[in-house]
């Protein structure tokens, strides 16, 4: 199983999923997680400043009806962190959703949040050790 998240490189694909996206600007991009040509999940992203915002995050399959379980927590975590790293690529020290928790997901994993979004410093979530 050979499992990878990159941004999008179909980059008419990309500009789709972002029309849908209401508060994506031009610098937004797509991180798509894909496994042998299926895509898994997406994690739309716009860096603003130091802050990297998620704009969405996607499952196929998952309709935040209910909580996550299983398989879809593994694509929805891995899809944050890479999101994360991304913006650590940038400069980003801060990560940010543009969309309130959604049953507690982003609490869970050390995100402080309020009615609107969920938020950490990225120390939260990339993690660096000096030897």
């Amino acid at each position: 199983m050979m499992i990878e998240i990159l941004p999008m490189s179909d980059r008419e694909q990309e500009r789709a999923i972002l029309s849908g996206v209401k508060c994506a600007g031009p610098g937004a991009r797509v991180l798509a997680m894909c496994e042998r040509g299926d895509t898994l999940g997406i994690v739309a992203v716009e860096l603003d400043g130091t802050i990297m915002r998620i704009l969405r995050i996607t499952a196929e399959g998952y309709d935040f009806t209910e909580a996550p379980k299983g398989e879809t927590v593994f694509i929805l975590d891995s899809l944050m962190r890479s999101a994360a790293s991304y913006g650590e690529n940038f400069g980003a020290d801060r990560i940010e959703t543009a969309f309130p928790d959604f049953f507690g997901f982003f609490k869970a994993r050390g995100f402080d949040s309020d009615d609107t979004h969920a938020f950490t410093p990225m120390s939260t979530i990339v993690r660096y050790e000096f030897h």
